[in-house]
This record gives C-alpha cells, structure tokens and sequence, in this order.
C-alpha cells in the first residue's frame, strides 16, 4: 500500500484524467486530476466513472467523474463542510504540544457541531439563521459575560499606617534616622517582587509606627 500512494503522489495527471490501483487486500487507490489532485482510498467501489455535465469556457461539457469521489460529494459532504468551519477560525499552532493541538481541535468540533444545531432547530421553528462568524461572536459574549474592568492597584508595600492616622490634619515631619539605620519605604518597597526591595533613611517622626519613606512622591 505505501509503495501505491508514493507512486500516486509522483503522478503528473491531465486535466480529468484517473489512474487507479488495486492493492492486494482489494483497496482501490484512485487519482483523479480536477481542478487539483483528488486521491481516494476505498475497499467497497471500484476503478467505474460516472457521465458528469460541467460548465465549459463557453458550452456544457461531459466528462468522466469516479464513481467512488461521486458518492462521497453525496454522501460525505457533510464532512468537508465542517472541516471548512474549523479552518475558518481555528487558533492551534505548530508549536503546540499534540495533546493540547487535540484538545482545541476537539473544541473547535464542540462549536461547530452547536452552530450546527443551533441553525437546525431556527429553522425548525421558521426563524432566520446566522452565519458562523456571528455565532461566535454571540458565543465569546455568552462565554465571558459582563466583566468589570479590574480595579488599579498601586504596587509596592502596604502602608503599616493607618489611613487614619496619616489624615488627622496633623504636621507630619520626615527625618534622617540618627543611627543610619535604613528602613523599608512603607509605600514604593515590595520584597515580593525581584528588585522591588526599597530601603530608606528618612523616616515620620509624626506617626506612631515611625514608617521609612521617601522625601519626595512617597512622603506626599
């Protein structure tokens, strides 16, 4: 069999010309030149054609189609359709691992199949259907929903004074610690992060706690 399809794949075919294989375990090889190359395998039809009307440059024309590529455009079309809908869109990429390139081709299958029946049961019930992209939209917005933009969080450390205490009307003085001893800015330091440790000699004398701060922003 493997020796068949390299010999097909090697074919330089004219236009509505068949060449066709038979493999021992009776599967029929066929190619068939349209407008591109057509090869199928089966192990139920075999090499007979069928008498086709196609549009010419300027006159009806008859050619000899493949029985077996006749059945399948009646019967399998279906098929072509849906993997139509899911090259449309899809979003997997070569560099996704086979597991995950599985997981979003079952997903895009999931979505095709509801806008499927979704345009199925409109049109039992008489009402317009919609295109496929339009589907989607409406399937993000059901899927994400109303949300709120987050709120905007100031980094750095929490402040270790109270809110209360920085507002009280009071004077609030900074001042160098006497012993050079360095604090953590109680607003702009944040040992969490790399890099976001911010040590200061400046401290309020006014609140209780004595927090280091920055002269400048921070103090303010």
């Amino acid at each position: 069999m493997t020796a068949e399809l390299r010999l097909v794949g090697k074919l330089k075919l004219k236009k509505y010309e068949t060449k066709t294989y038979r493999h021992t375990n009776n599967t029929l090889v066929l190619a068939w030149q349209d407008k591109r190359d057509v090869v199928m395998l089966s192990n139920f039809y075999n090499n007979d054609t069928e008498t086709i009307s196609r549009r010419g440059k300027d006159r009806q024309i008859n050619i000899q189609k493949p029985t077996v590529i006749c059945q399948y455009n009646i019967y399998n079309g279906g098929v072509d359709q849906a993997d139509h809908y899911i090259a449309s869109y899809k979003f997997s990429r070569k560099s996704l691992k086979w597991w995950r390139k599985l997981f979003f081709w079952m997903l895009e299958v999931a979505i095709v199949n509801s806008f499927l029946l979704f345009n199925m049961n409109k049109q039992n019930h008489g009402e317009k259907t919609i295109q496929h992209r339009n589907f989607r939209e409406i399937l993000i917005t059901e899927l994400v929903g109303h949300v709120r933009n987050p709120m905007s969080l100031k980094r750095g450390r929490p402040s270790s004074v109270e809110k209360e205490e920085r507002l009280n009307k009071q004077p609030h003085f900074l001042a160098a610690h006497p012993t050079k001893k360095t604090k953590h800015c109680a607003v702009c330091s944040n040992r969490k992060v790399p890099g976001g440790r911010k040590e200061i000699l400046y401290y309020c004398k006014t609140c209780s706690k004595n927090p280091g701060l920055h002269p400048a922003e921070c103090f303010e």
